[in-house]
């Protein structure tokens, strides 16, 4: 998260623009989603994990991920912030660990927070896929017919999407239009969209632009497809 924190989770003052208080279940956890576990005492440090699941108003299970997530690092008793990212909301909360097991897999159980503070940073959530598309720049005078280039959809949502792509593409402001070829209830469908670029980085470790896009001037049509594809990731 971005958002800065004090010891005992809580999103600090200075930095919650748009932080609510809203329950556990609001936040629309799935299982896998990586989480960042920190015990409250001195010298503890971030741990990265995993959401396994949860049981209103008993428990939250949490557990280690990667190759070396045999052990949770939780003891029952702690005291722990627990923060992470669901693609839509930045949240945090403070929780006892109630118990901790080995047995069938590594996982602490800790205790249902009544609310979370939590951030709404997305309008939907994105959908992870990795989806062969082409975009080109909007037509003006001098470019009436813009080329195509290949790229690849990052994620998709309602509201815009992530496209990597191994040449620049356009700056941000600039409108470009998304050629996307779905299978929508069988029939092959050729969704074209209009996006404003959000933000354009060059990756640090592939040299690949990443680039985010908002959608805009959406067809009742284009919902409807893009609701499906968002269920139903396509590759």
């Amino acid at each position: 998260m971005n958002s800065e924190q004090d010891e005992f989770g809580n999103i600090d003052d200075s930095a919650t623009e748009g932080v609510t208080r809203m329950p556990l279940k609001s936040l629309g956890l799935r299982a896998g989603m990586a989480l960042q576990t920190r015990r409250i005492a001195e010298g503890a440090s971030k741990k990265e994990g995993q959401f396994f699941g949860a049981i209103e108003g008993k428990g939250v299970m949490v557990g280690p991920v990667g190759p070396d997530g045999e052990k949770t690092e939780l003891v029952a008793g702690d005291i722990c912030v627990i923060r992470g990212f669901t693609g839509q909301y930045e949240f945090s909360f403070l929780s006892k660990v109630l118990q901790t097991f080995e047995k069938p897999f590594a996982y602490a159980l800790l205790a249902y927070p009544a609310q979370v503070d939590a951030r709404q940073v997305r309008q939907s959530m994105r959908t992870k896929t990795s989806w062969p598309t082409t975009i080109k720049s909007a037509p003006t005078h001098s470019t009436p017919e813009p080329a195509a280039i290949e790229v690849t959809l990052v994620d998709i949502s309602m509201a815009g999407a992530m496209i990597k792509s191994d040449v620049a593409i356009s700056t941000v402001g600039a409108t470009i239009i998304l050629g996307i070829s779905v299978v929508f209830d069988n029939t092959p469908i050729e969704l074209t969209i209009m996006g404003r670029v959000c933000h354009s980085n060059q990756g640090a470790n592939d040299g690949l632009f990443y680039v985010g896009t908002a959608f805009s001037n959406l067809t009742q049509h284009d919902k409807l497809v893009l609701h499906f594809v968002t269920q139903n990731p396509q590759t």
